[in-house]
């Protein structure tokens, strides 16, 4: 008889325990939900800003307005899923802290991410001017007065290259590619075997996709001083493999004498930076 009292006793000893134990997991688990709840929350400090039914879409789905609060999901290629009022969107990261305001600046150049391709660079100097000056210089100085263009229009902007560093061609559009680029422009500058026997800049397109941005932004640059020679397709690796509308840009025959005052003038290199963001305008409005 004793010893059934004990092996009940110790039986009950188990079971509290057991619950016990229960208890404390269920207890971490709460803790930990509701941690991982508060943690999620993001506060929009922007003015406002659409939230977009899918990354880069057109079709909005509500307006977040100053210091409201949203649930964080997950993020995609530098935007962020929310849930707002039991609605689920897309936010733009890089904006949700920023001051750009969505019900005053009407166009859509704020929500992309633009990589800017400078070609060339380090080992690979690209062509030559007349005077032996390298391409890959003025690649650069043209990127980063686009660049430095863009800054105000609140878009994401990431360089291929930001120095004179080698860069693989095939890692260019990769970068791109990964971090969800929603447009690509590399900048480069024509040679002809004998110097000055040709001038004018081209817009080149691969995909047909990438035809109507090759377009705007050729129309764009016509009031360069060069002449503009039109868009056409070319097989170039930058553009081939880039998932997103895609444009190489030769600005210029860098082995002409004329087409290299331009090129090496810094009033060209903004010129130029201030008509690719306005075709860039437009052709995000559209």
């Amino acid at each position: 008889m004793r010893r059934a009292r004990r092996q009940r006793k110790h039986f009950n000893i188990l079971q509290l325990l057991r619950l016990l134990i229960v208890l404390a997991v269920c207890g971490l688990i709460w803790l930990g939900i509701d941690h991982f709840v508060h943690r999620q929350k993001i506060t929009v400090t922007a003015p406002a800003l659409v939230m977009r039914q899918a990354p880069n879409s057109s079709k909005a789905i509500v307006t977040v307005t100053k210091n409201k609060t949203v649930t964080y999901l997950q993020q995609k290629n530098g935007w962020d899923k929310v849930r707002y009022h039991g609605r689920t969107g897309w936010l733009p990261t890089w904006l949700i802290h920023s001051d750009y305001n969505a019900t005053t600046a009407t166009n859509r150049l704020a929500e992309q991410t633009i990589v800017i391709d400078p070609g060339h660079g380090g080992s690979d100097s690209g062509a030559l001017a007349t005077n032996d000056t390298e391409e890959k210089r003025y690649t650069l100085k043209m990127a980063l007065a686009l660049k430095q263009q863009l800054k105000s229009s609140y878009a994401r902007v990431i360089l291929t290259r930001d120095s004179d560093q080698t860069v693989a061609l095939a890692s260019r559009p990769a970068l791109a590619n990964k971090r969800g680029a929603s447009l690509f422009i590399s900048f480069h500058f024509d040679s002809t075997p004998v110097a000055n026997t040709a001038s004018g800049f081209t817009a080149y397109y691969y995909h047909a996709a990438s035809k109507p941005f090759a377009k705007a932004l050729s129309k764009s640059l016509s009031g360069l001083g060069l002449t503009n020679r039109g868009t056409a397709y070319g097989n170039f690796q930058v553009i081939r493999d880039s998932q997103m509308p895609a444009v190489l840009l030769e600005m210029g025959y860098i082995n002409d004498y004329t087409d290299y005052q331009y090129i090496s003038s810094a009033t060209y290199q903004q010129h130029v930076a201030q008509l690719v963001y306005e075709g860039l305008q437009r052709y995000t409005a559209n």
